[in-house]
């Protein structure tokens, strides 16, 4: 029996494959999604928090919360994507607020185009400031010599 955790892992990385492999974006697993500000799953430039679940059984709105506050603060859209045990294995079922879905249906995904902008911005921001704080620190070190 494989462990949770990787299970999770492998079902992100099959669920980027699966996106890559159909032309739908660029995408890739986010190997440190609960390390940075940037917390979907799998990397893309949809402007979408994708929260990726492998399960047997799941609480969906556990799953929705965790998409949703990850999402606010990437300023991204929310999306839970599940893979049931059983399913066939690219097959996958996705869950989003119906306002975001209304918008994808009728080609108005404005806001997957902003968020994707506002989430690269905030990233860059957050990189800029671990670098002066670290820039910071080594000049401390380098005036204590």
């Amino acid at each position: 029996m494989i462990n949770a955790k990787k299970k999770g892992n492998a079902g992100e990385n099959q669920f980027a494959n699966w996106l890559r492999d159909n032309n739908v974006c660029k995408a890739n697993r986010n190997s440190s999604s609960g390390a940075n500000i940037v917390k979907s799953d799998v990397t893309n430039d949809l402007g979408m928090n994708f929260e990726v679940k492998t399960v047997k059984k799941l609480n969906l709105m556990e799953a929705w919360k965790q998409s949703s506050r990850d999402a606010e603060m990437s300023h991204t859209i929310p999306t839970v994507v599940i893979h049931f045990d059983g399913m066939p294995k690219d097959a996958w079922l996705v869950v989003m607020n119906n306002f975001d879905w209304a918008d994808l249906v009728k080609g108005k995904n404005q806001l997957a185009s902003k968020t994707s902008a506002k989430a690269e911005q905030v990233s860059n921001d957050y990189i800029k400031k671990s670098l002066r704080i670290k820039i910071k620190a080594l000049l401390g070190e380098i005036d204590k010599l």
